[in-house]
This record gives structure tokens, C-alpha cells and sequence, in this order.
């Protein structure tokens, strides 16, 4: 009788050596991961631009469409602002502005996190305001995170953005 030679040859992966591409995997995950956190910082700045920006140049658009006066109140203590209408004295809040929860926008929300309203000056205050014919009342500055500034310009509410 014949014994024929049989031998075994294993053509797959040890639950070892598995285990050790899952860590590897694990490791190359989790670095990359944390740099993509790291990035975002500069866009959500950004965005908190274009959220401010967008609603300087609506609340322009507001003050002549309804022909009153329309503030923008910004409140660095707690990176938010709110919009209301009036003159100042009598001035009431905007609480269904879009975009707002019951009018004020907050940088607290999670796309904005981590930017922070450093500044707001507007010739001694934190308020922006439109007269009824979309004339800023007075001009300024906001700053973002320190060194990102969005200046506009007295009159005529023209805003430009400096950043690093």
C-alpha cells in the first residue's frame, strides 16, 4: 500500500498576525483623525465669517425694506449676537431672525466651536446699527479668534475681511 505524502500548507492569515493589522489600522486611523480635527479650526472661522457678513448685509436690506432701524448687539461674553429692531432706546428682539434660537445666533453650536468673538467695537459699543435707509450708524470692527477682523465702513456698511 501506497502512503502518499500529504502535506498541509495553510493559505490565509493567523488570528495574530489579524490583530496586528487591526492596532496598525487602528493607530494610522486614529492620527489621521486627530490632524482632520486640528484642520477645521480655519473653517469654521471661516464660516463664522460668512454667517456675520451674510446677516450685516441682510439687516442692511431689513432697515430699508421696513424702513426702521436695525441692530446687530454683539456680546463677546458669550461669542453670540442678537438682532433687534427699533431705534435704539426702543428697541425690541428680533426673535424669529433665520438662523437665529428665538433671535440671537450663538457661536456655542457645534459647527462653530472653538470660534470666539474677541471683539466688537463700533465707536465705543458692541451694536451695529442701520438707520431706515441702510446707513450704518456708526462703523467698526469685529474680531474673531484674535487676528481674524471684519471691518465695516461707516455710511455705507461696506464690510471687508482681514485674516492671517
Amino acid at each position: 500500500m501506497k502512503h502518499a505524502n500529504i502535506q498541509k500548507h495553510s493559505h490565509g492569515f493567523t488570528y495574530i498576525e489579524l490583530i496586528i493589522i487591526i492596532i496598525i489600522l487602528g493607530i494610522l486611523g486614529g492620527a489621521a483623525f486627530t490632524r482632520i480635527l486640528n484642520n477645521l479650526d480655519p473653517i469654521k472661522v471661516r464660516a463664522a465669517i460668512e454667517q456675520i457678513t451674510s446677516d450685516i448685509e441682510q439687516t442692511k436690506a431689513l432697515s430699508m425694506a421696513r424702513h426702521d432701524t436695525i441692530t446687530i448687539a454683539f456680546n463677546s461674553s458669550n461669542d453670540s449676537y442678537s438682532i433687534y429692531e427699533g431705534p435704539t432706546g426702543n428697541q425690541t428682539l428680533y426673535s424669529d431672525y433665520p438662523g437665529s434660537v428665538n433671535g440671537v445666533i450663538s457661536f456655542d453650536r457645534s459647527e462653530y466651536s472653538g470660534v470666539d468673538i474677541t471683539n466688537a467695537n463700533f465707536n465705543g459699543s458692541a451694536n451695529l446699527s442701520f438707520d431706515p435707509w441702510g446707513s450704518t450708524i456708526a462703523g467698526g470692527t469685529v474680531t474673531l479668534n484674535s487676528n481674524n477682523t471684519i471691518t465695516i465702513q461707516t455710511v455705507t456698511g461696506h464690510w471687508s475681511i482681514s485674516t492671517p
